[in-house]
């Protein structure tokens, strides 16, 4: 059965984003995009998902932009976009 992306379950939040899973071994990471602040999902590692409070820490309103765009520029899993809304288990890598 597809995974549709209201069934990504939000574990840690962050200021515009958040990580948590889908299913039981998808981890991805939650930014929200364009006017509507829809939600679009990035697969990430456990590794980057445990860290997340690190990566993602701001100072000054600055969090880490070169894990944010090394993490934006992987493909997209799924979004709140209409035709984009179920998870494309094509584009999962092995993390």
């Amino acid at each position: 059965m597809p995974i549709r992306y209201t069934e990504y379950v939000r574990l840690k939040k962050g200021r515009y984003q958040s990580v948590g899973k889908f299913g039981e071994g998808i981890y991805a990471y939650e930014v929200l995009t364009g006017i509507t602040d829809s939600p679009e999902y990035h697969q990430i590692s456990k590794a980057e998902f445990d860290f997340f409070k690190t990566w993602s820490k701001e100072v000054d309103g600055v969090m880490d932009m070169k894990k944010f765009y090394e993490i934006v520029n992987r493909p997209v899993l799924c979004s709140g976009y209409l035709g984009k809304e179920y998870l494309d288990t094509s584009r999962l890598r092995d993390m």
